[in-house]
This record gives C-alpha cells, sequence and structure tokens, in this order.
C-alpha cells in the first residue's frame, strides 16, 4: 500500500496472513516521514506497529494475538471524524494534537463515528465532502487525488491514530439517525456494501475495533426490531467479508477476522440483553448514561453471568463537565471527576475488562465559537487536560500492577457493601488469592474476609485514584477479618485498599515496573 497525502511520502509494504486466532501481520516498513502539521515533524520511529486484538481463552479480556493483556482505556469523539481538520484551520488546530494528547497519558482506544449527522448540521466534513453519492450508503463517493474526498481526511485519522500507538473503535453509523424506512433497512443488500467499502478499504489497519449499533433509542431503531436487526447483521458480514475480499451476501462470514461490538441505547443497556449469542459480538460494551446517581456495576455484573461468557466494559458514563442527561436531576451543576471515578472503578472492579472516558467537549467534537447539547461550549483543545482525563490512566496502571488475566470480581471478600448508593465498596481480586482491591467512593470503613486470599503473611496499601500514589500500611495483616478505615471520607475522597499476599513481593500498586 502507497500513502502519499499532505506532503508526506513514504513506502509501506504490508503482509498479512490468515490464521485461526485472527489476523497477523508482519510490517515492512521503509518510512520518511514528512508532513506539514504545525512545527510537527513526524519520523519512521514515531510509527508504532499494533498487534490486532483478541478475546482472551477465558472469555473476560481483550489480548493480543500473542497473548499480551490489554486495558480498555478508551476515550469519547463521536463527530471526529466529521467535524476534525489535518492541518489548523481558525476555529480549531489539527486533530493530531488531540491524537498526541491521548497517547502521552496512556489512553489506548478512541471511539468515533465514521458518519453522523450532527444536530441541526450535515453529513458533510469539515472540508465540506459528502460520504455518498446521492445519500446512498452503497455508494460511496470516491475521487482521484489527495484530500478531495471524505474518506480521504478519515484515512488521514486512521493513519494518525495508528502512528500515536491508538486502537480506533469505530461505529459505521449512529443507528439511532437512520430513519424508519431507511433503504439499508429495506433493503439490507444497502447496509452489506457500505459494511464491504468499510472491510476492503481497512482491511490491513489492525487497530481498528468496529461497533455496530449507535444509541438507538427511539422505539422501533434498535435491534429488537428485527429489519434493524437485519441492517446490523448485514454490515457486520460486508465488513468481514470485505476483508478477506469475499464479496457474498449470503449470511455467513469468516468473523475471526474482525474484532466486533455493538454500542446500544443508553439507560443502563448492554447488547447481551438482545444480540448476547450473535457470532460476530466479540464483547459488550454498555452505555450507563451520564447522570449524578447510577450503579453501573450492576449492569456489568448481569454482562458478567452471562453464558458463554464475552468480556465487557461501561462504554459511555459520566462525561466529565457535563450537565446530566437525566432531566429529574439538578442542572446546574456538572459532572465531576469524582462522578467519572466512581463509574470507572465500580466498572471495572466489577467485571469489566477496560472504561471509557469522555469529556463532553469531545462529545459533539467542540470548535472555537460552538455549542452544543448538555452544557457544551469549551472547545476540544482547551479541554485536553481536564482532570478526569489525567485521573482514569491512574485506574490503568492499577490493574496492569498486578496479573492480568486472573482478575475476578468478588463482593464476598466484603462483610458489607454498603448498600446501593454513592458509597457502594466494589471489591475484585486475583483468582488465585495473590491481591485483592476494594474500593470506597467516600472513603468508607472497609472490612475484609480473608478466606480467599493468600497469606498469611500479607501486606496492604492505600491507593489514591486522584494522584495515582500508593501508600504502604502499617499492621498485621493474618487475621481471618481485617478492618480498614480510609485516610479521609466524605464525597470525593475515594481509595482503593489494595491487599497482596507477601510472598509474591508485588511492587506498590500503580507501578509501571510490574
Amino acid at each position: 500500500m502507497a500513502l502519499n497525502k499532505q506532503g508526506k511520502e513514504c513506502a509501506l509494504a504490508l503482509s498479512w496472513q490468515q490464521c485461526g486466532a485472527g489476523l497477523m501481520v508482519v510490517v515492512t516498513l521503509a518510512i520518511l516521514f514528512s508532513w506539514p502539521c504545525g512545527s510537527v515533524r513526524l519520523f519512521a520511529e514515531e510509527f508504532q506497529q499494533l498487534e490486532p486484538l483478541k478475546v482472551s481463552d477465558n472469555g473476560r479480556f481483550l489480548v493480543t494475538v500473542s497473548g499480551k493483556p490489554f486495558f480498555w482505556l478508551g476515550d469519547t469523539c463521536w463527530h471526529m471524524f466529521g467535524k476534525s481538520v489535518h492541518e489548523g484551520q481558525d476555529n480549531q488546530p489539527s486533530v493530531e494534537l488531540y491524537f498526541a494528547n491521548r497517547a502521552k497519558k496512556g489512553f489506548t482506544v478512541i471511539q468515533s463515528v465514521l458518519v453522523r449527522e450532527p444536530v441541526g448540521g450535515s453529513y458533510r466534513n469539515a472540508y465540506g465532502f459528502e460520504p455518498f453519492i446521492d445519500t446512498d450508503w452503497s455508494r460511496p463517493l470516491i475521487k482521484p487525488g489527495e484530500n478531495d474526498d471524505y474518506w480521504d481526511h478519515v484515512d488521514w485519522c486512521v493513519q494518525a491514530a495508528k502512528r500515536h500507538g491508538l486502537r480506533l473503535a469505530i461505529l459505521p453509523m449512529w443507528l439511532q439517525s437512520i430513519p424508519p424506512g431507511h433503504p439499508m433497512e429495506t433493503n439490507p443488500e444497502v447496509a452489506y456494501r457500505y459494511g464491504y467499502f468499510l472491510g476492503k478499504r481497512y482491511r490491513r489497519e489492525p487497530h481498528i475495533i468496529w461497533v455496530l449499533g449507535g444509541d438507538a433509542y427511539e422505539k422501533g431503531r434498535n435491534v429488537d426490531n428485527p429489519s434493524r436487526l437485519a441492517l446490523v447483521r448485514a454490515v457486520a458480514e460486508g465488513i468481514a467479508d470485505g476483508i478477506i475480499g469475499n464479496d457474498q451476501f449470503d449470511g455467513n462470514a469468516n468473523w475471526d477476522v474482525a474484532l466486533m461490538t455493538f454500542h446500544p441505547p443508553g439507560g443502563n443497556r448492554s447488547p447481551g440483553q438482545w444480540l448476547h449469542n450473535e457470532p460476530w459480538l466479540d464483547f459488550n460494551m454498555i452505555q450507563t448514561t451520564t447522570r449524578f446517581r447510577f450503579q453501573n456495576w450492576k449492569t456489568v455484573t448481569a454482562d458478567y453471568q452471562r453464558q458463554p461468557p464475552k468480556p465487557t466494559l461501561d462504554a459511555e458514563v459520566t462525561y466529565e463537565d457535563s450537565l446530566s442527561l437525566d432531566r429529574q436531576e439538578p442542572q446546574d451543576r456538572r459532572i465531576r471527576q469524582w462522578d467519572v471515578r466512581r463509574a470507572a472503578y465500580w466498572s471495572v472492579f466489577a467485571g469489566g475488562f477496560g472504561f471509557t472516558y469522555g469529556h463532553r467537549s469531545f462529545i459533539g467534537w467542540i470548535r472555537k465559537g460552538e455549542t452544543y447539547r448538555y452544557g457544551a461550549y469549551i472547545p476540544w483543545y482547551e479541554s485536553l487536560d481536564a482532570p478526569g482525563a489525567f485521573q482514569v490512566v491512574h485506574l490503568r496502571r492499577l490493574i496492569e500492577s498486578r496479573p492480568f488475566l486472573t482478575r475476578i470480581p468478588d463482593q464476598s471478600l466484603l462483610t458489607d457493601d454498603l448498600g446501593d448508593g454513592d458509597d457502594h465498596l466494589q471489591a475484585t481480586r486475583d483468582e488465585l488469592g495473590r491481591y485483592a482491591m476494594v474500593y470506597s467512593p467516600m472513603g468508607g470503613t472497609v472490612t475484609v474476609k480473608t478466606h480467599s486470599l493468600a497469606g498469611p503473611a500479607r501486606r496492604a496499601w492505600w491507593f489514591d485514584p486522584r494522584t495515582g500514589q500508593a501508600t504502604p500500611i502499617q499492621g498485621d495483616f493474618s487475621g481471618n477479618e481485617l478492618h480498614f478505615t480510609p485516610p479521609t471520607q466524605g464525597e470525593g475522597q475515594d481509595w482503593v485498599l489494595v491487599i497482596d499476599a507477601a510472598a509474591e513481593n508485588f511492587p506498590p500498586p500503580g507501578s509501571t515496573s510490574n
């Protein structure tokens, strides 16, 4: 594949082989980048090879094809493909700034929609290009040359994310925006053709995860409607067939060639409610919805109990600096970093394999002078360093500092989880008992039963979700029931108790040395 976009000159040869576990990639690079992005010059060493992902053998996590554990730390920018630019303009800088910022912080996945009509807008992107010929989704509008059609900018973003070591969770469409009676609904062949186009065009991109659906909350627009289910299945089949070049819409596909999930309507919903046994659904993606009061650990727990086991995570909840979407809640205050942290730790400790962060400025990709729903008014580039974006990375470091693939949720560790309110305690541990973690959102006392923990010699730590710092706790932890009181209490004073088997000699929680 040869690339020559926006002043970049490179030769990039990729060869792919099919295997039972998915796609293996062998990459040979001869790259010389000269890419005008402000004062940034990109060199060959900045190109990061990313292995494809697959579901772990126990069905609970994602790993690379070589078996390396993968923690999904996502960020949400639904309108990025349509509203961003790859060189600075008066109302926004290059999207390169966004990718660089997220990669530097430690995010691993970016969630966005390829084609979505903004409220009051059109399908045209920031360059004025339409994605389709006469709005026909089976006929993408492609022109020869550089930066002269909608898909050229999509290509640029796909490559930019890969250069920064970021995976893309891409929604082909926002299902909610597809009206009843749309040609893709009445004739799934149209949906298949669109999916096939995407699979074929991006078949050599191991960092793409395909996300079907898109918040289809209105009656008749979700997959509980048979015609919408047929639409979604057709897109999934088209993507898989396009990747291997098998242009045959027959209801069958090699689902091993792509990683896929589904973005459901909000309100504590998971695709597992309708699609858990679909062969193309590799993992469940929950939407809790942005609000102050939520219990997302319950939705994760319900997914964790489904059979066969599939990974799950909360991918849309508590957008930082957003107004609540629940009109019964106060509309004069915004989602805080504490709300973000509660959503993250509750869901991961309940069995999630990762978590997706969001900030209200990125949801509609706010440019200078724009406003959007639910309190969005700050340009995206001024929100890159919001406190929550730093803090959620501490969760990733914490989980990665202990054995990864043997972690399980276990509320039986607790004598009392303090109920379903804001102070709810959530526990997770190693299935071999080598460590345990308990999240206390308001600094409530934690009493741990040690029957499932290795010992008797143990170490204990307080891990601060605000700073990522770990502090040793002094004492004898060899008993059958251990009592702990966090350093501080109240709203915003959340802590993680970490108990380790002393024999394992683990590094401090959150340490990158593990």
